[in-house]
């Protein structure tokens, strides 16, 4: 059996001396250096699993009420893109019998279009990406070009192309890049309908060769091979004015009929084509899915009950002091209906809360030592920027 001091001399497992390596880690019975525990950790990592949902196992319905955990209203919407996320995962499992179908999300700010998106990639458990379609360009020109969308997916997959290949990409302010105008124009578009050229064979499915950026399992520089067949892109933009486009459809002079009286039209790729995407770039786009503006009172229930509630999400900081956090009803009213006529939607609620707490939070420490219990906030709180009403013991 060797003596104790050859464990300490050379590393069992690579065999070298204790005087070629850095460090060396000795036991009782056996050592490892340095260089051995760094493969071991780079191995154990490209090992690591993450439990993600058999595509036999998705169920609509299960994804629809995932989704309305996080997300108030817009039900249709929901179950249209539970639909679509559904099929999509069934074309992977068979390739053969459906074609890759993306999709548009279409709705005002703060309706959840954003927020759908991440609540869909989380409960797949898959790589997620965002970019804004207004920072891209044609390859060649200042500014993103489209494939480093795809170098990004793979960096929020740890590097794992496989799993960046069955991934989400949300390409936000779609219709930013609209072209200006119906009529080709001889100068170039890099940012609008270059950008949708450029888009088209990503979006349909393509091997795309990439250079990462950073990745400890890609260095920077390297090209890499992606195949962007099955991944789902879901597109989403405000497209203002495109009301004024649907009403056109309507006729005008003697033939047009009044528009208040009449269901609201859904949205058509025609739609979509007249207001500036070129017909290729509709055409990869299968689902086209509509979102209203929230009401007042669904935004008032997103402040109680969303899991994503900002209300909620300071109760639990408040918690951390033992502090107890409360919201007078007049105040969330006032909250929800400020964000309903200013046409910010859901996304200017957090705003409320962070200008109402702002000072609290910044003081809580010495509102403790004076014996701080808690604090609520007000209709004077929101509407007059009054600090909320403390409770001391």
């Amino acid at each position: 059996m060797p003596s104790k001091k050859s464990y300490t001399d050379k590393c069992s497992f690579c065999g070298k001396d204790k005087s070629e390596v850095n460090k060396l880690i000795a036991s009782d019975h056996s050592s490892i250096c340095d260089e051995c525990v760094e493969k071991c950790g780079t191995i154990l990592q490209d090992n690591e699993t993450k439990v993600t949902h058999d595509t036999a196992d998705i169920d609509p319905h299960t994804i629809t009420e995932f989704l309305n955990q996080n997300v108030v209203g817009q039900d249709n919407a929901k179950v249209q893109v539970a639909v679509s996320v559904y099929l999509h995962y069934k074309r992977l499992a068979n390739p053969d019998i459906l074609e890759k179908s993306n999709v548009c999300l279409i709705g005002p700010t703060g309706s959840g279009k954003t927020l759908i998106a991440k609540t869909v990639a989380k409960y797949l458990d898959v790589p997620f990406y965002i970019a804004d379609a207004t920072t891209l360009t044609e390859s060649g020109y200042v500014g993103d070009d489209v494939e480093s969308v795809i170098a990004s997916l793979v960096e929020s997959a740890d590097g794992d192309i496989k799993r960046a290949e069955r991934g989400i990409v949300f390409l936000d302010e779609i219709d930013k890049i609209a072209r200006k105008s119906e009529n080709v124009s001889i100068t170039r578009d890099v940012s609008g309908e270059g950008v949708q050229q450029a888009l088209l064979k990503i979006i349909e499915g393509t091997k795309l060769k990439v250079q990462m950026k950073r990745n400890r399992k890609h260095p920077q520089g390297e090209s890499i091979e992606v195949d962007t067949s099955n991944i789902l892109f879901i597109c989403s933009g405000a497209f203002v004015g495109l009301d004024a486009v649907r009403k056109h459809d309507h006729g005008v002079g003697f033939v047009n009929k009044d528009l208040s009286k009449m269901p609201k039209e859904s949205i058509t790729a025609d739609h979509l084509i007249k207001y500036g995407l070129i017909p290729e770039f509709v055409g990869r786009i299968g689902n086209i899915i509509e979102l209203r503006k929230l009401t007042a009172k669904e935004l008032l229930n997103i402040i109680y009950d969303s899991n994503i509630s900002p209300f909620l999400q300071y109760q639990k900081v408040f918690e951390t002091e033992d502090v107890l956090l409360d919201l007078d009803r007049s105040a969330s009213k006032l909250i929800a209906d400020n964000c309903y006529h200013s046409d910010i939607g859901a996304r200017g609620i957090k705003n409320y809360f962070d200008q109402a707490l702002k000072q609290t939070i910044y003081d809580i420490k010495q509102l403790k030592n004076k014996g701080l219990l808690g604090v609520k906030i007000t209709k004077d709180t929101v509407d007059k920027d009054a600090l909320p009403k403390y409770n001391f013991k």
